[in-house]
């Protein structure tokens, strides 16, 4: 049995990583899944060995989704794949659901309500399932249904103690400086240095085979408020779901503990917007402005926060933000009017038979413009498409379970007002408005860095409940500043 120090960079969190990037690049290069699988499962199995320094899981987690277009894109370009990479962009959430199931044996996740809700959602699933597509597409559907619930859990387990939250932010973003360098490098090289990282690979990977052979595919370039521009799609090959990434990152370089150098905080806030705005991609947009329109709404309301003000500034800030969005498309349109035509037209037909179509249905797996009746620009109707009315119910109470137990959790500590606790309590429901307007919010690479700067919202701890204002903000800030 391997011998863990708590000083340095935790053993297994090396030998995890090792195996891991291993086999997926050896599964990649040879065309062989199965060693992918094996491998992720192996690797989670050692990553969940380590008993101290906590961050080292969560940290792995994010990077396995960052990095995986560019496994699959370079050795699948060296192997000359170009076909049956599909399941391969799988193996990192099995890397995570192995992680989390393996802790979940250990004993180390806790019982708590949002469980129930998933019951529910997984009876609602296997009711869709008697009418359901492909494999493959129900697999991706589930998936996508799982993964926030999987990665807070897993995550919330791991971020419970100071130093792990503390060690977890810096390495955050550390990695959000990564991504940055690599996707400018990347904006500035063009296709030519998309094609040499295997680009075409990706999106063959994904199903489109064909798109990047010749030039990037269509959505690197974007109109917002009708300026034209090319976007950054970086590491993820992909500008749309980068810009979840870098919202991510530009929420957490201003809330989580990784330096008490207010000058460093807002040089890095401002240096992760811009990466967001490289991008061009509405939906991290939409949640980053969504979070930055909710906290000065609560904050205009008076300096203390409660539950109540919590609730009615996630319904006014959906509702403001879904009236802006149909202002932006009626008067803007370009991309942004084929969601609106998505949402119209799905509810439409969701109506027209509201217990759903069979998961793995509908969506761009339709031919020729009804995608547009099934959900194909919106995740949340594309759910309701295949799920039903109950389905959209159901996934809408996993996210109001986990706020509930962020409102209840910090309310009981006093801790509503600290800067962290009044974001991340916004942060599950705004992701699932969001999911209404765009398709990809639910996909493990967009949602689940979202899911780690929540990671220490159960964990941290005041050493004082009943003491004077002063006192209070004191044990606060000790708990949650770097």
């Amino acid at each position: 049995m391997l011998i863990e120090s708590k000083q340095g960079v935790p053993l297994f969190f090396i030998l995890a990583n090792v195996i891991f990037y291993g086999t997926f690049y050896l599964s990649v290069y040879l065309g062989i899944w199965a060693i992918g699988i094996l491998g992720a499962v192996l690797a989670a199995y050692y990553l969940t060995r380590i008993k101290y320094k906590l961050a080292y899981v969560i940290i792995t987690m994010i990077m396995a989704f960052c990095f995986q277009n560019l496994v699959i894109g370079v050795w699948g370009r060296l192997g000359g794949e170009t076909v049956g990479l599909s399941i391969m962009t799988q193996i990192p959430f099995v890397f995570l659901i192995s992680a989390y199931l393996f802790l979940l044996m250990q004993s180390r996740l806790k019982f708590n309500q949002t469980y129930i809700v998933m019951l529910f959602l997984s009876l609602a699933i296997l009711f869709s399932a008697f009418k359901s597509g492909s494999l493959n597409d129900v697999l991706v559907q589930v998936r996508n249904m799982i993964t926030f619930f999987l990665a807070f859990e897993l995550f919330t387990s791991c971020g419970q103690e100071k130093a792990n939250f503390d060690t977890f932010s810096r390495l955050f973003i550390l990695l959000g400086v990564v991504m940055l360098v690599a996707g400018v490098i990347l904006l500035l090289g063009g296709f030519e240095l998309y094609s040499q990282l295997g680009i075409a690979n990706v999106y063959a990977a994904k199903g489109n085979v064909g798109e990047g052979l010749t030039g990037l595919p269509g959505r690197f370039s974007t109109d917002i408020f009708n300026v034209h521009m090319i976007r950054m799609g970086g590491l993820y090959y992909e500008p749309v779901t980068l810009s979840y990434f870098f919202s991510a990152q530009t929420i957490g370089a201003a809330i989580l503990p990784w330096t008490r150098n207010q000058l460093w905080r807002v040089s890095m806030v401002a240096i992760m917007g811009i990466a967001l705005l490289l991008t061009g991609g509405k939906g991290g947009m939409l949640i980053a402005a969504a979070v930055l329109f909710a906290i000065m709404m609560m904050r205009l309301l008076g300096n203390n926060i409660s539950s109540g003000k919590i609730w009615g500034t996630i319904l006014i800030t959906i509702s403001v933000f879904a009236v802006f969005s149909r202002f932006y498309s009626e008067n803007y349109a370009g991309p942004a009017a084929a969601h609106f035509t998505t949402i119209q037209n799905t509810w439409q037909t969701i109506l027209s038979n509201p217990l759903g179509y069979g998961i793995g249905r509908g969506g761009f797996n339709t031919l020729g413009d009804t995608s547009f009746d099934t959900g194909a620009e919106s995740a949340l109707m594309s759910i309701g498409y295949q799920m039903g009315i109950q389905g959209m119910i159901v996934l809408g109470l996993v996210f109001y379970s986990i706020t509930r137990r962020l409102i209840d959790w910090a309310s009981m500590k006093q801790q509503l007002n600290h800067p962290y606790f009044s974001v991340v309590v916004l942060l599950p429901l705004i992701l699932f408005g969001t999911a209404l307007f765009q398709l990809n919010t639910f996909t493990p690479q967009a949602i689940v860095p979202f899911a780690a700067i929540m990671a220490g919202g159960f964990g941290l701890q005041q050493t004082t409940v009943k003491c004077s204002e002063c006192e209070l903000r004191k044990t606060v800030d000790e708990s949650v500043s770097g």
